[in-house]
């Protein structure tokens, strides 16, 4: 804006069977010196945020028995665990991964289809489940444990920084540049052929890296000590309650599932998310292992719905299609509905700086 902060605006919208139509929107205005990274992470978690609820309520409503969402259901797990560099915003992470969590808990306590959906990928969770499986049991369990073992120590007498979990992640990606391998989307392009779909990879813990592990036994460890409520004010010991609860959320939450469909010759190939329990296996944890292939038979029961839901190459899922063409911001929409809003509460004629005007307008 031309008076130097940035402005979000997100909107979510969910439709369902039987005319079932909810939306949401929301906006922030964050200060001019907020680093873009900050800016850009805070919007996206505000339009998950906002597409989280409206999923929760469409549970909650016991209007339907699919649940389809745009975008990965793992991906963002575990950057979920690291606060946001925004003064007044920096829990705002946890808040989404809890709502994540709610939602694992209640589609599989209500039975209900919960898929997620995402057009694009730069994961190379395939391609390193293929080079590992040699590697690993059925169902590794070293990672974790591994983990765990080796950060018990660290987070006994000591903080983990944001500025140490930055480093410690730093240093395990130098190990990983020496193997680096294609994107799943690359190499599914390059090397196969005509419609079908790979084996489903089983991933808890394999996508968290040493810094996010260093969380894990932080909260592993909280969540057994004990906390004297009366050294903490009233303000403190609420949140205390809320992230007890939710760090026992996050050791008991469901391992996830991916693979990879190509609906038709010549199509993009989607990625599709389900909690394990849609693959079988419910009892895995996301923090329990590693992670594992198992076979694509598992996931045929997935692909049939989204078979019966594929409008062609521009069509990918016709539901998610259309909430994708309502949901879309226009600029006109901004200049006509929002920016006039904003202008009432600010309470003088604020503008887009010129970099905007010249543009994206």
């Amino acid at each position: 804006m031309n008076f130097g902060a940035d402005w979000i605006v997100a909107q979510a919208l969910l439709i369902g069977p039987d005319g079932f139509r909810q939306s949401a929107v929301d906006t922030l205005l964050l200060r001019g010196e907020i680093e873009r990274p900050a800016v850009d992470r805070c919007a996206s978690l505000l339009m998950r945020s906002l597409e989280l609820d409206l999923a929760l309520k469409f549970v909650q409503s016991g209007a339907g028995k699919i649940l389809l969402l745009d975008g990965s259901l793992y991906s963002d797990l575990p950057y979920l665990l690291y606060n946001l560099a925004i003064g007044g915003y920096e829990h705002f992470p946890l808040r989404v991964l809890e709502q994540y969590l709610e939602l694992f808990d209640l589609c599989q306590k209500r039975d209900i289809l919960l898929l997620g959906l995402a057009k694009r990928t730069r994961a190379t969770v395939l391609g390193r489940a293929i080079l590992d499986q040699r590697n690993f049991s059925p169902i590794s369990t070293s990672y974790q444990a591994d983990a765990v073992q080796m950060l018990d120590a660290d987070v006994q007498d000591a903080e983990v920084s944001g500025a140490t979990l930055v480093r410690l992640e730093q240093e395990q990606n130098r190990g990983r540049d020496m193997h680096k391998l294609p994107s799943d989307g690359e190499l599914l392009h390059r090397w196969t052929k005509g419609s079908g779909l790979t084996d489903p990879v089983l991933l808890g813990s394999a996508s968290f890296g040493r810094a996010s592990a260093q969380v894990v036994a932080q909260l592993a460890l909280q969540v057994k000590q004990p906390v004297y409520e009366s050294a903490l004010s009233s303000a403190q010991q609420r949140m205390a309650a809320r992230l007890t609860s939710m760090q026992e959320r996050l050791l008991a939450a469901p391992a996830i599932g991916t693979f990879y469909v190509r609906l038709a010759p010549g199509e993009d190939v989607l990625r599709v998310d389900a909690p394990a329990s849609t693959f079988g296996r419910s009892d895995l944890r996301l923090l329990d292992f590693a992670q594992a292939l198992i076979s694509y038979t598992t996931a045929l029961p997935m692909v049939r719905h989204l078979v019966d839901d594929y409008g062609g190459l521009s069509v990918y899922n016709a539901a998610l299609y259309v909430v994708d063409q309502e949901v879309r911001l226009r600029a006109e929409t901004v200049d006509h509905v929002y920016l006039p809003v904003l202008r009432r509460q600010v309470g003088y004629p604020i503008q887009y700086d010129r970099s905007t005007r010249r543009f994206n307008r």
